[in-house]
């Protein structure tokens, strides 16, 4: 549970032993070593949280970025005492409880490392306009199981190629960037499938380029993992994303570009605690993509198909096994 999300817990338990007597909000204020306050708020009738992060000076109210469910306006907390203006966050009816408290933990972890108060207004205007931004694009805060098991599989396999090529592996990986295929070394190619299904596998194939070797000039591969899915243990994703960071530690922009591929593709540190399942890996398996492999490709689609997807029954690609050292030497350009 993220320090935010703790917080707010906290009070809605104060509140439900009516330990808490404070009208309209029951309220936690935190300080930091910077001076930087926040005062969490549960509103005690609806049970709706706000946040009260504070500035050194008032801000109009069209300075704030604004989207659908919050409501952002500089205020005063007077039951505190405490002689200076604060932005305070409040959650709208029908929003999320957990998506407000993701925003606010993103506040509260920009904010705890600012260097001052001065600082304080410049940075909440920042991490709201991100936020502003992703919510106008209409992005889901929370990945589905299908997104994060696609995820999961494509970190495996970028975790194999660190092992294989040190951090120039990350520039490599393209899955968030709405490319074709998920991995590009130079003239060759990697897509990267999984299953959480028991056994015959299938790959799950979204189009008919996917597979299609034409426009690759060197090879293409498939790399498939065969995962059991667990809520009670396996390696959760974020675990992975931690293993691989400490990995890229040592070099600040590689590390930096990783995070931003992360983002790209849908993955804020802010809502890790909301992804639970675990993976074990069961199988896996490379494949080269070539001419008799079983796929659709476009030339081969009818004129007025559209929206290929299809499945591939793994047990029959077999013929096209590849031992995945030969790949990576393929992938680093040997023969």
């Amino acid at each position: 549970m993220s320090f935010t999300a703790d917080i707010y817990s906290g009070i809605l338990s104060d509140i439900s032993a009516g330990s808490s007597q404070a009208f309209p909000f029951a309220m936690r204020l935190v300080k930091f070593d910077n001076d930087i306050m926040i005062a969490f708020a549960v509103n005690i009738a609806t049970r709706m949280r706000s946040a009260f992060l504070s500035v050194t000076s008032e801000a109009p109210k069209s300075r704030f970025p604004h989207w659908k469910g919050v409501e952002i306006e500089t205020v005063t907390l007077p039951a505190y005492g405490i002689d200076k203006p604060f932005v305070g966050l409040s959650q709208l009816p029908n929003s999320a409880s957990d998506i407000f408290e993701i925003v606010v933990e993103d506040l509260r972890s920009r904010l705890e490392t600012a260097e001052n108060t001065e600082e304080s207004l410049s940075v909440i205007i920042r991490v709201l306009t991100k936020w502003k931004e992703f919510f106008a694009a209409d992005k889901e805060l929370l990945m589905s199981e299908e997104r994060q098991q696609g995820l999961y599989g494509e970190l495996l396999f970028l975790s194999e190629c660190l092992d294989s090529q040190g951090l120039e592996a990350v520039p490599h990986w393209a899955g968030s960037e709405d490319e074709t295929h998920d991995f590009y070394f130079g003239s060759h190619a990697v897509e990267v499938k999984t299953t959480s299904a028991q056994a015959p596998y299938f790959a799950r194939i979204s189009s008919e380029y996917q597979l299609d070797n034409s426009d690759i000039p060197g090879k293409l591969f498939l790399r498939f993992y065969a995962l059991r899915r667990s809520r009670s243990g396996g390696e959760k994703l974020p675990e992975r994303i931690a293993a691989i960071r400490s990995r890229l530690c040592e070099d600040v922009s590689v590390l930096q570009k990783f995070d931003e591929k992360l983002k790209k593709y849908g993955y804020f540190d802010e809502a890790a605690d909301s992804y639970t399942v675990g993976y074990y890996q069961r199988d896996l398996y490379c494949f080269a993509v070539d001419n008799g492999f079983p796929k659709i490709i476009k030339e081969a689609v009818p004129l007025g198909v559209a929206d290929i997807t299809y499945r591939v029954n793994i047990m029959l690609c077999m013929p096209y096994a590849q031992d995945i050292k030969s790949v990576f030497e393929v992938l680093k350009g040997g023969a």
